[in-house]
């Protein structure tokens, strides 16, 4: 029986590396559609990648935009250029608070904002964030903050991610990357923020969607807003807009606005400025169209730093 638990002992450190081995030979070599279990995130549209290496060079902002695919789809850098005000958008895609909380305990200090405007709304408190954590392990350098919180996630697309990505700092080859600034009809603008230039959204019609709001999201927001709050920087909480059926078929819509009015800051801009289909590429983004009547709002509703 002693002979057998050394034997297991002395095994655990060799199929450890032999797995770690096996992930990074197995993801340089086999194609995207044989790797459900190890995803690549870049040169798909979201361009995290390009994002998290242009941060690096960022600093002293007047605006720093965090949250979803809504927020780097959402806030236009150059609206805020042209109006005298320096920003930077720091959203990825399907961005929860969990790694909101992860990007500015990373890059805050660096970026040193004056005010930071989160994106909010009901979905991103309703998912674990996987996927996104998936997509920032993948495109950012891997440190104890990367393993904490695949740790906490406890999934294997995540741990593989990990796996995966550090292997890639340890052979240096994430500096070779390079992704297309356009895919499709989405183009990445310097500053973070991506482009539509989709056709009109057609559809109109959703059922009721109901979910719950998760504990490790509620509280991950609430560290975020204590970090904000005790480096004396101004936040504001920022319901970018939604197709109207999308936006009344939330069950939980009233229970979202009564959970940010406790923070304080809050604008839902479904009720500050109305957009009907034409002004969005699908039922939940904003063409180009409508990042340009947003905008123009937002910065006066928020009376932004200039």
């Amino acid at each position: 029986m002693k002979r057998f638990i050394k034997d297991i002992l002395l095994f655990i450190p060799f199929a450890i590396v032999f797995y770690c081995i096996g992930i990074f030979v197995f993801g340089e070599i086999m194609p995207s559609f044989l790797k459900p279990n190890l995803k690549s995130t870049r040169n798909i549209g979201g361009y995290t990648c390009t994002r998290l290496n242009e941060v690096k060079t960022v600093s002293n902002v007047d605006v720093l935009f965090l949250g979803s695919s809504h927020a780097y789809r959402g806030f236009d850098t150059r609206i805020y250029k042209e109006k005298g005000i320096h920003s930077f958008n720091l959203g990825t895609s399907a961005q929860t608070p969990l790694q909101t909380k992860f990007l500015l305990n990373r890059y805050l200090d660096k970026v040193n904002p004056k005010e930071v405007v989160l994106q909010v709304s009901p979905f991103i408190f309703a998912i674990e964030g996987i996927e996104s954590t998936v997509d920032i392990i993948s495109n950012d350098f891997v440190d104890l903050q990367s393993a904490t919180l695949t740790l906490k996630l406890k999934d294997v697309n995540v741990s593989n991610a990990l796996i995966y990505s550090s292997l890639e700092d340890i052979f240096k080859k994430k500096s070779t990357y390079k992704e297309e600034s356009t895919f499709g009809n989405k183009v990445y603008i310097p500053g973070g923020y991506v482009e539509s230039n989709d056709t009109i959204y057609r559809g109109n019609q959703y059922i009721i969607t109901d979910f719950e709001f998760k504990k490790i999201q509620l509280k991950a927001f609430d560290d975020i807003i204590t970090l904000l709050k005790d480096k004396g920087i101004t936040y504001h909480l920022v319901y970018v807009p939604i197709t109207k059926p999308l936006y009344t078929s939330i069950s939980k819509q009233l229970d979202f606005e009564s959970l940010m009015n406790i923070y304080g800051g809050y604008h839902d801009f479904n009720k500050i400025i109305s957009l009907d289909t034409t002004y969005f590429y699908d039922r939940h983004h904003l063409n180009q169209k409508g990042a340009k009547i947003f905008n123009n709002k937002l910065i006066e509703e928020l009376k932004l730093s200039q």
